[in-house]
């Protein structure tokens, strides 16, 4: 059997609604593929998402296994009515749904208040790659904040939700004390993923010499081979912690 990676390590199948994402993250695989493999936009259309009104009114039946819902754009207050009005259509036919984001406060605080009942069908994963918000911005621009993220893992918790954290990629070296600061809210899975196909993915065109110095030289050394050998000496074992396929296959 082959091994699963990718969004596979976590779902059997996704569900996405709209071609873009205003969070305009520099290391995103879709737009990569969007771009480069489908042609379904440019690069600077990819921050100007297009819902897709045909898939939003699709009807939604039960599938086996679990759904990502998003896997190729995030979960924002543009998309928010579309993308409510499809989770209640997967929750009502039974579905188990990951819900994958960088996410926003207002609208995880709205899920959480309003799908109570599904708690049992609903896991949040949040992306968190550094608790640096200059770190952040960069790498990912149009997204929250550290403490939105940190707040909205919390919320999500304190409300009776499965949640887990997505520590891929990781941004810097800090992913140890990211760790520590999320684990109490936490309940299933803290995972660790790096910047997967770096040189023809990353999109650095617009970055400045300062930035390549200070965000992009520091992490492609955290990322050699040695470096990562000791993040997994001294984070394996530790209670909740996964390894990304980027990681795993590294390690053996």
């Amino acid at each position: 059997m082959a091994k699963k990676t990718g969004t596979r390590e976590w779902a059997s199948k996704n569900v996405n609604i709209q071609t873009g994402c205003e969070h305009g993250c520099r290391y995103c695989y879709a737009r990569d593929m969007a771009v480069n493999r489908f042609n379904r936009c440019t690069a600077e259309q990819w921050t100007m998402p297009v819902i897709d009104d045909e898939k939003v009114d699709q009807p939604r039946g039960k599938h086996k296994g679990v759904i990502m819902f998003p896997s190729t754009h995030d979960l924002t207050p543009l998309n928010m009515s579309q993308y409510l009005c499809v989770l209640r259509k997967l929750l009502d036919a039974g579905n188990k749904v990951l819900i994958v984001s960088k996410p926003h406060w207002s609208c995880i605080t709205v899920i959480c208040d309003f799908y109570t009942e599904f708690r049992d069908q609903i896991m949040f994963r949040f992306t968190i790659g550094s608790m640096n918000d200059e770190i952040l911005s960069f790498w990912e621009p149009g997204a929250p904040n550290f403490a939105e993220r940190l707040a909205c893992l919390q919320y999500a918790f304190r409300r009776g939700f499965k949640t887990s954290v997505s520590c891929e990629p990781f941004l810097d070296g800090n992913t140890r004390w990211l760790y520590e600061c999320c684990k109490p809210y936490v309940t299933e899975t803290f995972w660790i993923g790096k910047i997967r196909h770096f040189n023809s993915r990353v999109q650095l065109d617009d970055a400045t010499p300062e930035q390549i110095r200070r965000f992009v030289d520091p992490l492609l050394g955290l990322m050699q081979t040695h470096e990562i050998h000791k993040l997994y000496e001294q984070m394996n074992g530790l209670p909740l912690i996964r390894w990304k396929d980027s990681i795993s296959e590294i390690m053996g």
